[in-house]
């Protein structure tokens, strides 16, 4: 029975594994082009049909100097637009595994041969569960790119500074050259998120120093490459260009004290599970330690990540604009702070404990996948509907369609499992770059709608249904 037990538990492993990645694979084929999607199909530079990776690299560097510095997670971005949606949905289906795996590996360490399901379920629920604008970040092609991908890129290079501190190695050169290279793309993808990951390295910097370890070169690499990724980050010209349009507060005082609270106020009303799971968990962890007299060593790693993703969340005061879907990085970070302190917690009763939680944050799990999987696939069948009429109207239209103007109607999402919700569909103005594009890629002059429709959705209620009833109460 014991050589069987570890191999049931790999299998199961597998099995949830597999379940994830299929449903996720599923998910990114009920979700269509949406908003900057189209956008980003057509090079920035020119309004060209993106086709080759030379147009695609000066569509970039444009880009760079006119927009944004995040050049890096945008090559795949628009780079997608290029080839048939099913090559993206496979490939974000598996970023996003692959996020749940390294978030696994950072917890546990290198520990081969041991697969823990309950620390691996615990660590998919939050990410299911607390993102408040989940399908923006990790279903939208334009959103997953910019956020999921860049999540995975950070945690993906902080996986060897764990290692080290679990037991101390080095490859000499090679390696040190690898990490510098692969420091620069990671400081460079992400504004926030790449600052959280240069505090965890920080961070595990101060910790050897302290304890008198012995720091590898490739350490000092890849932190100096880091740096040097952030740094050609955030000095794009573009990224002042694009501040300099929204609105601010004038007072200095007043302006960062209303950011400060912006970035206290996404951890109120969306982290808060996440934050009371740490102290929970930390504090048994704490007890733990203390009751084996194993000292403080275990709660070492935890805490990097918990203010790696606290400086993630608070680097948001150097922006003029907090979104929602700016929390993927820093809720990342946390959930795997949680994963480090549970991975570690053993004891029957403790296991027990923690396995009864992850059934019950699985149950919850199950009733909102449901109700997920009912909003985008709705969402999905009103969208080929509407796109069926637009491309059969600007086929009628003839060589008229690109001066013609079409008349539509928006959809209205439920949920925020839909990538959808909360993005700009069609509106009464065209005139902006995402209406523009939509216009293009439909081969016509415009599109504009006149209302907004939606689908039944029973226990819920948006704009459009509301509106709807409305109407139908006063005729």
């Amino acid at each position: 029975m014991r050589d069987k037990a570890p191999v049931l538990q790999k299998r199961l492993f597998a099995a949830a594994a597999a379940v994830v990645f299929l449903w996720m694979f599923l998910l990114n084929c009920l979700t269509p082009y949406i908003a900057d999607d189209f956008t980003f199909a057509y090079a920035f530079d020119t309004g060209l049909r993106l086709h080759s990776l030379p147009q695609l690299l000066q569509s970039l560097a444009y880009h760079y100097y006119e927009w944004s510095g995040r050049v890096v997670v945008k090559f795949f971005a628009q780079g997608f637009t290029m080839f048939p949606k099913v090559l993206f949905n496979l490939c974000n289906a598996a970023a996003y595994l692959g996020l749940a795996l390294v978030i696994y590996r950072l917890a546990r360490g290198r520990r081969a041969g041991q697969y823990d399901l309950v620390t691996f379920a615990l660590i998919l629920a939050p990410l299911w569960e607390v993102s408040p604008a989940f399908g923006q970040t990790n279903l939208w092609m334009c959103g997953a790119c910019n956020y999921l991908w860049a999540s995975l890129g950070c945690l993906a290079f902080m996986l060897p500074w764990r290692y080290y501190l679990q037991t101390p190695f080095d490859r000499g050169w090679p390696m040190a050259v690898g990490m510098g290279l692969a420091g620069v793309l990671a400081g460079w993808l992400s504004e926030n998120t790449s600052a959280g990951m240069l505090v965890c390295l920080v961070l595990c910097l101060l910790v050897l120093l302290v304890s008198r370890r012995k720091i590898p070169l490739w350490m000092w690499t890849g932190f100096a490459g880091s740096l040097i990724g952030f740094v050609i980050l955030i000095s794009a010209r573009g990224n002042y260009n694009r501040a300099s349009v929204y609105g601010d507060y004038e007072s200095f005082l007043t302006r960062y004290a209303v950011r400060f609270f912006n970035c206290l106020n996404m951890l109120k009303d969306y982290a808060l599970p996440l934050l009371f799971a740490f102290v929970i968990l930390f504090v048994l962890l704490a007890f733990q330690c203390k009751a084996e007299g194993t000292g403080c060593k275990s709660l070492v790693w935890p805490v990097i990540l918990l203010l790696g993703g606290l400086g993630a969340n608070f680097a948001m005061i150097l922006s003029p604009d907090y979104y929602e879907r700016s929390t993927h990085g820093p809720f990342t970070l946390l959930t795997a702070a949680c994963a480090a302190c549970a991975v570690q917690l053993t004891g029957r009763t403790m296991r027990k404990a923690l396995t009864c939680a992850a059934a019950c944050a699985g149950l919850v799990c199950v009733f909102h996948a449901a109700e997920a999987g009912y909003d985008i696939a709705s969402y999905y069948v009103m969208y080929q509907t509407r796109d069926a009429l637009l491309r059969t109207e600007a086929a009628e239209l003839g060589e008229e369609a690109p001066q013609a103007q079409l008349v539509s109607y928006a959809i209205e999402p439920y949920t925020h499992w839909c990538a959808a919700y909360g993005l700009p569909d069609i509106r009464e103005d065209s005139g902006d770059s995402i209406g523009l594009c939509r216009a293009r890629w439909y081969g016509v002059g415009g599109i504009t709608a006149t209302e907004a429709r939606t689908y039944p959705f029973p226990g819920h209620m948006n704009d459009a249904y509301a509106a709807g009833q409305s109407a139908t109460e006063e005729q």
